[in-house]
């Protein structure tokens, strides 16, 4: 029997990294979603469908032995209640429909219930991931092995089928809860890694890769929409100073505080990168030069009247200065644009700081 449930293993490992890899790349917001779960919850179907075309049927009777209850338990640890009730839609149908109506269809049909609310139940009292998933494989074995007991008992050696399929379970299920866990590990190590290799550690904003991505795609929608494009170089005067005087993380700070400050002062759809040390970028969609000085002018006095907490109780003071420049208002060439803006800047710091400066 173990041999006979080795396939049943197999489709339960390719699941596992299929899955893992399907659900890497899907966004969290997603899955979180109603839709997201019966998703989930139709892989789970399919996988315990699989299993049955793969099953062991005891001979003289219409029992099927396979490891379609880890499929409900993985549905109950992944996707909660409703990836549940849909796999456990899927594998009813078509126990049902392919098999017949019969005593231990109908059994089958008890176990799918039976799974479904005490497998709820479990992630409602149990907290903890590993005490979870094995108080659910106890349960499934307990509804198991009592259900085989009473259709098998006319077999001959039912107590050693019954006990191999046990241990087959055991051993499938404890393997099957490493193997998810390495799963949910390596992608949440994944999604780690794709943000940071996207976003300033610091900040949180764009770091010079993604804006200078961002920045193309920008560029290649202005020229096909005829739209306008803004751009606005932001750099702290005297930022060294800061540094040198109050110490570095007190420099670190002022940075995530600008950094807010900056979101606010902008578009949901608007673009904000740190693209040097202190200095920043944002690059404000279909937006002409008088809206984008405006909000120039916005950020500096936002930053002026700013106070930079320091801890016990002190705070700094720090200004900015503004470079702005807009295609096709003060740039021909769009690929030019950002060098522009960092014109701008160099005028708005060589003639006092603290302002807002246009291409010209």
């Amino acid at each position: 029997m173990a041999n006979d449930l080795f396939i049943n293993l197999l489709l339960l490992i390719s699941f596992t990294f299929v899955g893992g890899h399907i659900l890497k790349e899907a966004h969290e917001s997603v899955m979180s979603k109603v839709y997201g779960k019966i998703l989930i919850g139709i892989g789970g179907g399919i996988l315990g469908i699989l299993m049955m075309v793969y099953t062991i049927q005891v001979v003289g009777t219409n029992t099927l032995i396979d490891l379609r209850a880890l499929s409900m338990i993985i549905m109950s640890s992944v996707g909660g209640l409703v990836s549940t009730i849909v796999a456990g839609l899927f594998i009813i149908l078509y126990r049902v429909g392919y098999f017949g109506v019969n005593q231990s269809s109908i059994f089958a049909v008890v176990h799918i219930c039976l799974y479904i609310i005490c497998f709820h139940i479990i992630n409602k009292k149990i907290k903890g991931y590993e005490k979870s998933w094995f108080a659910k494989l106890a349960v499934a074995l307990t509804i198991l092995v009592t259900t085989f007991l009473y259709l098998l008992r006319n077999v001959e050696g039912h107590y050693l089928i019954i006990a191999k399929f046990a241990i087959v379970v055991i051993f499938a299920g404890s393997l099957e809860y490493y193997l998810l866990k390495y799963t949910r590990r390596s992608n949440e190590l994944y999604k780690i890694y794709r943000i940071d290799s996207t976003k300033d550690f610091l900040t949180g904003l764009n770091n010079t890769r993604s804006f200078d991505s961002l920045l193309n795609m920008s560029f290649n929608r202005v020229k096909e929409n005829n739209k306008k494009l803004s751009c606005l170089m932001v750099d702290i005067d005297h930022f060294k100073r800061v540094n040198d005087t109050f110490g570095h993380p007190i420099g670190d700070m002022v940075l995530r505080e600008l950094a807010d400050i900056l979101k606010k002062n902008v578009r949901n759809i608007d673009i904000i990168g740190r693209v040097g040390g202190e200095e920043f970028c944002i690059l404000l969609l279909d937006c002409d030069k008088h809206r984008s000085y405006e909000i120039g002018l916005r950020i500096r006095d936002a930053v002026k009247e700013h106070s930079f907490p320091m801890g016990n109780d002190d705070n700094i003071k720090i200004t900015v200065s503004i470079g702005a420049a807009t295609y096709p208002d003060h740039v021909g060439n769009l690929e030019e644009i950002l060098e522009k803006a960092d014109a701008a800047l160099y005028k708005a710091k060589q003639t006092g700081r603290d302002k807002v400066c246009e291409s010209r």
